[in-house]
Formats: C-alpha cells, structure tokens, sequence
C-alpha cells in the first residue's frame, strides 16, 4: 500500500521541480528596456493607432526616462512630465504622460515590448483593439 503513494508522491515532486525550474528559466531570459532606455534621449520614429501612421503628431519630441520611472517629453522648450514603469515578467512597459496634448496622451497605456536594441526600442500596444505600435529611436 505504501508504494503506489511513493511512486505517485515521487512524480509529484518531479512536474513540480521541472515546472518550477522551467518558470526561472524564462524568468532569468528576460530582456529588460530599462538598461536601453534609461540611456540618453529617444524620439517617436513611428507610431501607429487602428493602421493609421500618427508619427508626424509626435514629431520633434524628445522623451527622456529616467530609472526612478520619470519621464519628460520636450518639444520647443516646453516639457511634459509623467511616470513609466517597466513590468520584466509580463516584458510590458506602462507611460502614463501628465498632458492634455491629444497627441502625447496616446502614448499612455501598457505598451509590450517587441523588440530592445541600443538604437532602437519597438512596442505594441495589445491591449487596445486598434492594435498600436510604438518605435522609438535614440537621438
């Protein structure tokens, strides 16, 4: 009697230790944005809403994000402020610009991260139905 209960305990044990080594693994191969874009100034090189390019609305914006997760957007000396934050498990990062500019408040939702380079950083926005995308550039 007390071998079936071994032998079931035994697998038990094991799905657990593969199903917990397998969620540290992609854990451990995240690729953080903070590290890229806490470097320098960027500027909007396209932005997308329902498949109609909006970059030209952003343009001659400088985005600075600081790691304390402030963000300022200067145009022409004037400067927005607001937060972002960086979520490395759900690879997401959330702008929540403080404006009534139409054009920069579209830049405030939860934008998944696509792809991260020294140069360049591209998002999509999933949570919108118009299906979003944000690439920005370093200046």
């Amino acid at each position: 009697m007390k071998k079936p209960v071994l032998i079931f305990a035994l697998k038990c044990s094991v799905i657990i230790y593969f199903a917990a080594c397998t969620g540290i693994d992609q854990y451990a191969n995240t690729v953080s944005a903070t590290p890229q874009i806490t470097k320098g100034a960027w500027k909007v090189n396209l932005f997308t809403e329902a498949q109609n390019n909006q970059t030209a609305n952003l343009s001659g914006y400088a985005l600075i994000f600081e790691p304390g997760g402030k963000i300022t957007a200067t145009k022409n000396g004037k400067k927005i402020t607001g937060n972002w934050a960086e979520d490395d498990i759900l690879k997401r990062i959330t702008i929540n610009l403080h404006t009534n500019d139409a054009a920069l408040a579209k830049l405030n939702y939860s934008w998944s991260i696509s792809k991260i380079s020294k140069a360049a950083c591209s998002f999509k926005n999933t949570d919108d139905p118009s299906n979003g995308r944000l690439q920005i550039t370093s200046l």
